[in-house]
Parts: structure tokens; C-alpha cells; sequence
């Protein structure tokens, strides 16, 4: 009996024993598929990790990233974004799967640098702008100096110079006022007036700041001339006619054919005395353009003839012009005749009290 109970646990224990043979190679099997499996899928992530870096960085490279690229890896698409736009050169560098994470760090450090150096560029950008800046200011300052200097040169000659324009008013009387107001530049007209037809440019020369002097009542010669009587009421019909019209009292007055004229019948002398006698003063010239003597004279030719007198002239200049309908070239060598005197240094002036009068008839 007792035998049959050792044979019966006997014969457990090689079951047990038997058994367990058999099950443990399955479980040890199963352990090592799972741990296998894990392996695997461990495995399985870092390749499809490596595969997503190597789509990002030749995303960079290469153009767009694929949909699914998108939905799962937004944040970094974004970060790279970023540094592609600080930095650059990162879209042309070359890529490299598995190691650009570790890489990134490098790059941030890369873009601030990279950033230092074009803040650095732009900063001594902005100092070559300011520094050429000044270099033009300086430029600028030395070119004004330069100017005033030259300006200042220019006017220490000290002269003057009086234009005087006879016989208007004329149909080219507003264009001659015209050239003066834009040059800001004031003349003396000696006009011929015996009536109100020419009132307007009469009152215009008056009220823009020009002299107003006297020349005739008619500018005929043999009528003005042809005793002192005839004389002495020309002269009183071209003031009253004048004053009526202005209100100027105009005492400056300028002899039909200059004070040495050769038409006159009637002592010059006794026509002077009447002159000073009645509060008057004559004015000849010592520059004139000589437009009255050949209207086929071109401006240049004009302005030469007035220029070559005035800068030989010791002193200050009287220069006669006329204001007729037929003198267009007296206008038109106006604007450049002005322009040169200011140049050299002349003072243009109109006449006045003060003025020097370059009388041509000596008074006995």
C-alpha cells in the first residue's frame, strides 16, 4: 500500500515535471516573440521618427511638406519656419536624418549669431549713410561758403548801375515791368505824356516802385525846339499831364536827344536855367545799349554794348534803353542783362535824389 502511494506521487511528479516541460519552452517562446515585438515597435517609431526629420529638412530643401507631414508635425514645421526666416541660408544647407534635433541648438546659436552679423552690417550701413550724409553737408556747407564768398566778392565793387528806359509808355511797357518784378529789380522810365491814354502803365510804374521821370510832351524836335517858349511848355505839359494822372511831382527830366543834342534852334543854356530855375534836374548817360540807332541789333549784341560801358565806366553807370513798340530785342536782352550785372557785383538801382546825373551839356 505503501509502495502504491510512492508510485502515485512518484508518477505527479513526473507529470508535473513533464508537464512543465512542455509549457515553459511555449511561455519562454511567448516572453521572447513579445519582447521581440517591442523591440520592433520601438524600432518601428524611431524609423518613422528618423523617416519624419529627413521629410522636414528636405521640406526645407526640396518645397511643400506632404498633408499627413503637416497634421502631425505642426509645432516643428513652425519652429524651422522661424529660424528659416531669421537665418536664411538654413533652406540651401544640407540635411542630415536623425541628427537634427541635436542640431537645432546649433542652429538657434548660428541664427543669433548670424543675426548679430547683419544687425552689425546694417549698423555700419546706417554709419556709412550718416557719414556720407555728412560728407555731403560738409560738401554742401563748403560749396555755400564757397557762394557766399564769391557773392561777397561779387558785390564789394560797389557800383551801381541805373536803368533807364525813354519813350514808353508802349506796348512793350508791361512786358518790361514784367522782367523787372520778377527780377525785383527797379528802373527809371522817362516817358512821353500828353494825354490819359496811357494812364494804367503809367500808375503801374508808380505803384510797383520805379521812378517816373519826364522826356516830353511830344518828342518832336522842331516843335520842342523851335524857341524857349516851345521849351518851357512842353516841359510844363508833361509834368501837369503826369502828376494829374499819378500824383507824382516829378522833377527828373531828360532832354529829347540828350542835353548836347545838335537839333536844338534855342540856347542850351537858357533851356537849363529854365530847368533849374523851376525845381528840375536833367539826366543824360554814360552806358547805353544803342538800340535806337539799329533795331537789327540781336539782344546779345545789345547787352554786350551796355556791359563793355559799365565795366569800363569808374564809377557807377546811367544806362539808356528805350521803351518803343518796335523794340522787342530791348525785352528780350532784359532778363540777361540783369542777370550779368547781379552776377558781377552791380547794385541796380532807379533814380533818385542821390543819383549821379552824367550831364553831357556843360552850363556856361
Amino acid at each position: 500500500m505503501k509502495n502504491l502511494k510512492r508510485l502515485t506521487k512518484l508518477n505527479i511528479l513526473v507529470a508535473v515535471f513533464a508537464v512543465a516541460a512542455l509549457v515553459l519552452p511555449t511561455i519562454i517562446t511567448f516572453w521572447m516573440v513579445r519582447r521581440n515585438d517591442a523591440a520592433d515597435e520601438k524600432l518601428n517609431k524611431l524609423a518613422e521618427t528618423s523617416a519624419h526629420q529627413t521629410v522636414v529638412a528636405n521640406e526645407i530643401q526640396d518645397g511643400p511638406m506632404s498633408s499627413v507631414a503637416v497634421i502631425d508635425q505642426e509645432s516643428d514645421k513652425q519652429k524651422l519656419e522661424k529660424q528659416s526666416e531669421v537665418v536664411p541660408e538654413l533652406t540651401t544647407r544640407e540635411s542630415k536624418p536623425l541628427t537634427i534635433n541635436a542640431n537645432e541648438t546649433a542652429s538657434d546659436s548660428n541664427a543669433i549669431q548670424d543675426t548679430e552679423k547683419q544687425n552689425q552690417k546694417n549698423s555700419n550701413k546706417s554709419d556709412i549713410v550718416v557719414a556720407a550724409s555728412n560728407t555731403d553737408a560738409e560738401a554742401q556747407s563748403e560749396t555755400n561758403a564757397s557762394s557766399e564768398t564769391e557773392a561777397s566778392i561779387a558785390t564789394s565793387n560797389k557800383k551801381k548801375v541805373y536803368l533807364t528806359f525813354d519813350d514808353g509808355p508802349s506796348e512793350n511797357t508791361d512786358a518790361i515791368l514784367d522782367i523787372l518784378a520778377e527780377y525785383n529789380v527797379k528802373a527809371t522810365f522817362f516817358v512821353v505824356v500828353n494825354d490819359d491814354s496811357n494812364a494804367e502803365q503809367l500808375n503801374r510804374i508808380v505803384e510797383e516802385g520805379h521812378t517816373l521821370g519826364l522826356h516830353s510832351a511830344c518828342h518832336v524836335y522842331s516843335k520842342i525846339y523851335k524857341n524857349l517858349f516851345s521849351f518851357e511848355k512842353d516841359v510844363t505839359t508833361v509834368h501837369n499831364t503826369v502828376k494829374r494822372i499819378t500824383g507824382v511831382d516829378s522833377k527828373y527830366y531828360r532832354f529829347p536827344g540828350g542835353s548836347s543834342n545838335v537839333v536844338s534852334d534855342i540856347s542850351k543854356q537858357a533851356c537849363v536855367d529854365f530847368l533849374h530855375d523851376n525845381g528840375y534836374e536833367y539826366f543824360d548817360w554814360n552806358a547805353e545799349s544803342c538800340d535806337a540807332e539799329d533795331l537789327s541789333l540781336s539782344p546779345e549784341q545789345l547787352n554786350e554794348n551796355v556791359m563793355s560801358s559799365v565795366r569800363n565806366n569808374e564809377g557807377s553807370s546811367v544806362v539808356l534803353m528805350h521803351d518803343l513798340d518796335d523794340h522787342n530785342n530791348t525785352v528780350s536782352a532784359l532778363p540777361e542783362l540783369i542777370e550779368t550785372l547781379q552776377a558781377e557785383g552791380y547794385e541796380l538801382c532807379a533814380i533818385d535824389d542821390n543819383a549821379p546825373t552824367f550831364q553831357h551839356y556843360i552850363s556856361e
